[in-house]
């Protein structure tokens, strides 16, 4: 059998004539063979994805529930690694079932780090635990909780951090938990790690941006962690003359946070050009600092590091889409 008839015959190809509908839309109707293969109903609703070379491809909703669910079994004696450790990258990868199996006894110490370690991770639970076998599920559908949203969560979470801070040197009490704070953006970075990396239907022209969202993830949890850094420092040593400066620092600090965010769920030349703006801004801010060798101004520092780093990442996003000052493949021949 030769190549061309193994492809002839893993798939049914039908032409279809494309015709109107009103007075601007275009239709084609669905494959009969199709409909009643996968029972497709009125009402019913299509996935679509649309690749860069042309071709479209269609999937029922109820298809992908059914049959999409991304499963994994370890044996825990071959791989010889922690089952806490494991199951975060798994979660992450996008594996709905979880099953770990040894033919020794797992550790009952295991068992319960593994449950402590769930609690990172949104909508997973160990739903079986016996002397050799461990399953954990994952309930949450990574594709239903929107890339936008998960990244105004971290946005809100780290703005918070800031405001903790500027509310202290106000002489006002902070209102969050520390402690909750960096709880739930481990579980949002979590999430969106999720929804980006282990993605069971991701568009091939969202990939380069989905990448670029990733690496402005880890580059906000840094930031996080100098936020805090800050905080403790600001109430175990003694507030100075540099305190009018820093809050003002801060408060740029959380507005240049808005701008890479949303220049990189919308490109937009303007948000970028404020992002660059604000980091001018803070940057003269900073020579006016007094004790530069303290621990509070090399935190801002690189604060400010990352954050233009991260917009720089931003920025990529405006070659990405089709912008009127783009012209793609220009030296092809026609």
């Amino acid at each position: 059998m030769t190549d061309l008839e193994e492809f002839d015959n893993s798939k049914d190809i039908e032409t279809r004539k494309v015709q109107k509908l009103g007075s601007s839309s275009l239709f084609i109707t669905l494959p009969k063979k199709w409909i009643n293969r996968w029972n497709i109903k009125p009402g019913d609703k299509i996935l679509i994805e649309i690749s860069d070379d042309g071709s479209l491809k269609l999937l029922a909703e109820k298809i992908k529930l059914l049959s999409n669910r991304k499963t994994i079994k370890i044996d825990i004696d071959a791989i010889k690694q922690p089952i806490p450790s494991m199951v975060l990258c798994l979660y992450s990868l996008g594996y709905d079932e979880i099953v770990f199996e040894s033919k020794k006894q797992i550790v009952q110490k295991e068992i319960e780090d593994l449950i402590s370690t769930t609690k990172q991770m949104v909508g997973a639970e160990v739903t079986e635990a016996s002397e050799n076998r461990v399953k954990l599920e994952c309930l949450l559908d990574a594709e239903k909780v929107g890339l936008e949203s998960l990244l105004r969560r971290i946005l809100n979470i780290i703005s918070k951090k800031v405001d903790g801070i500027i509310s202290y040197l106000s002489g006002e009490q902070p209102k969050d938990s520390e402690l909750t704070q960096q709880e739930d953006l481990r579980r949002v970075y979590l999430m969106l790690l999720r929804h980006v990396v282990g993605s069971k239907y991701e568009v091939s022209s969202n990939l380069n941006k989905n990448f670029l969202v990733v690496m402005n993830a880890v580059i906000l949890l840094n930031i996080s962690r100098l936020i805090d850094r800050i905080d403790s420092t600001i109430k175990t040593t003694k507030l100075n003359e540099d305190t009018p400066i820093l809050k003002e620092i801060l408060q740029k600090i959380n507005d240049l946070l808005d701008e890479v965010i949303m220049s990189i769920l919308f490109p937009s030349m303007k948000r970028v050009s404020n992002g660059l703006n604000l980091i001018n801004q803070i940057n003269s801010l900073l020579q006016s600092f007094n004790d530069k060798s303290s621990i509070i101004y090399t935190s801002v520092v690189d604060i400010v590091s990352n954050l233009q780093l991260a917009l720089e990442n931003s920025s990529c996003t405006l070659f990405l889409e089709d912008m009127p000052w783009i012209e793609r493949n220009f030296n092809v021949v026609k």
